[in-house]
């Protein structure tokens, strides 16, 4: 298990470490573009020019967030693909492990890369917004409005129990993705088509029935919520919607572990 962990970490890693480089690099120059330093350039000019170009390489660099979000999960359903789905996965069944181990690695390989991106977010934040004038805003607002209503606001904790649920969010998709792969791959004629269809099917579903366990679980605010609770109710409604992730990526892992077993079938 831990060697199929390690390969699998790898070749993921072998794809992806250059992004966290590339955009890291990225966080240092748009704090630069972000600083009194630079916007001071334009004071012979116009001021708002230094604003605008902070506020536009602050936008490029979120969106550049997400495309690497994007591609990290892509070069994943690709090597579970090349791994698994593909002749090389003749020899992957082969080794001395179980179906479930094989499906387990994968989806563990998927919560770590899960964690990295987030980490990844909250360093890109540190790096381009802590100690600065923004930053020191946004910190003031919220002990103005936790004293305006009397409530100590966990910040740390709230940003924890929001963290997880990202991860657990991201690692749940990414087995969807492995999970309509496998279904997929049951088809000996559009694949493709099916695995599209898949993925559209189970997502609905998905969605549904989550949305069914939110509800029970109590998720959904009430209208009548006091300001003093809203925090506590967020860290709350986060560690829930947590629990939810976890038990979607362990229904995905055994699905696919079964159909992995019986229904094996390479290109």
């Amino acid at each position: 298990m831990l060697n199929l962990l390690y390969y699998d970490m790898k070749a993921t890693v072998k794809r992806s470490w250059y992004y966290i480089v590339i955009i890291s690099i990225l966080a240092v120059i748009v704090r630069f573009l972000c600083s009194d330093a630079f916007i001071s350039f334009f004071t012979d000019i116009n001021f708002i020019y230094g604003y605008v170009v902070g506020v536009v390489a602050a936008g490029f660099l979120g969106a550049f967030g997400i495309l690497i979000t994007l591609i990290i999960v892509v070069y994943q359903t690709q090597w579970f693909d090349e791994n698994i789905l593909s002749s090389q996965g003749q020899l992957t069944n082969m080794l001395p492990v179980a179906s479930w181990q094989i499906i387990l690695s994968k989806i563990v390989t998927a919560l770590i890369w899960s964690l990295i991106i987030v980490l990844m977010a909250v360093g890109i934040v540190c790096i381009v917004l802590v100690g600065t004038e923004y930053f020191e805003g946004f910190a003031k607002t919220v002990v103005e409005i936790g004293a305006d209503n009397n409530v100590d606001i966990s910040l740390g904790g709230l940003i924890t129990s929001a963290g997880f649920y990202i991860v657990t969010g991201l690692t749940s998709f990414v087995s969807l993705c492995f999970l309509s792969q496998m279904v997929g791959q049951i088809f000996y004629v559009f694949r493709y088509i099916a695995i599209l269809l898949a993925f559209v099917l189970i997502l609905g579903v998905s969605l549904y029935i989550e949305y069914k366990f939110a509800i029970g679980l109590g998720v959904i605010a009430p209208s009548g919520i006091a300001t003093s609770d809203i925090v506590s109710f967020c860290i709350q409604a986060s560690t829930k919607l947590t629990i939810i992730n976890i038990f979607a990526i362990v229904v995905y892992w055994i699905i696919s572990s079964f159909i992995l077993e019986k229904f094996f079938n390479v290109v």
